[in-house]
C-alpha cells in the first residue's frame, strides 16, 4: 500500500520516496529506452533515444519528468531530454560525457 504526502508517494515496504508524478508515468518497466547500456554506439543512441522520445511525447508527466531531471542532475532521457539537450539548454549535467553524446544533423 502506498500513502501520498507533501506531493511524494512513500512505499512503506521499501521505505523510497518519489515524486508523486512518477505514479502516473508511462515508461515505467522501460529503462532500456531510456538509460544508455555500457558501450553504446552513437547510431545505437540516436536510435534509442529516438524511441524514447515517442514514449515521452505520449506521457501525460512529461514537463514534471524533465524538469525532476533538471533539478535533480539525473543519466539519461527524462521528459523527452537527454543529458546533451539539458547541458545545451544552461542545465547543470553531473558527469557531461562530452564527444560520446551522439547528436542529430
Amino acid at each position: 500500500m502506498s500513502m501520498t504526502t507533501e506531493g511524494h508517494t512513500t512505499d512503506p515496504v521499501v521505505d523510497l520516496t518519489r515524486p508523486a508524478w512518477m505514479e502516473r508515468a508511462i515508461c515505467a518497466g522501460h529503462t532500456e529506452l531510456f538509460f544508455a547500456p555500457h558501450a553504446e554506439r552513437p547510431p545505437a543512441r540516436l536510435r534509442r533515444e529516438a524511441a524514447a522520445r515517442q514514449v515521452c511525447m505520449r506521457c501525460p508527466v512529461r514537463v514534471d519528468c524533465r524538469e525532476h531531471a533538471r533539478i535533480n542532475l539525473e543519466y539519461g532521457l527524462w521528459g523527452g531530454e537527454s543529458e546533451a539537450e539539458r547541458a545545451d539548454a544552461g542545465y547543470v549535467v553531473a558527469a557531461p560525457i562530452g564527444g560520446r553524446i551522439a547528436r542529430a544533423g
